[in-house]
């Protein structure tokens, strides 16, 4: 938010594994991009206490583009990465918003009855 990297991780824990590296958003997204994100993330903490925390992670985004790859997942979700659970239409699992979204609960609802 500030047009620079962090030098280091705060008080947010990325369960992103391999992990993550801090970054200026502006090096990896069109700047209509960031100027958005800029925006909108205030408009959503007024909305919301604590979601745009000053040292939040950005550790995934939303493209427009699609691709015919689909990330393979193991009966509980799981991929061949340990912890990563790919899911909907970035993962080919979904072709479209509402699709993602169904995919999205579906894994959802599967965890919370596996009491995972």
């Amino acid at each position: 938010m500030a047009g620079r990297p962090s030098r280091e991780l705060g008080s947010v824990m990325s369960s992103y594994l391999p992990g993550v590296t801090p970054s200026d958003l502006s090096r990896c997204l069109p700047g209509y991009v960031v100027e958005t994100l800029r925006k909108a993330l205030p408009y959503f903490e007024n909305k919301i206490q604590g979601f745009a925390m000053g040292d939040a992670l950005l550790t995934g985004v939303e493209t427009r583009s699609s691709s015919p790859v689909r990330l393979l997942r193991n009966a509980d979700g799981q991929s061949n990465i340990k912890g990563l659970y790919p899911m909907g239409e970035g993962a080919g699992y979904a072709g479209g918003i509402m699709s993602s979204a169904v995919d999205g609960m579906r894994m959802a609802e599967g965890w919370m009855a596996a009491g995972s």
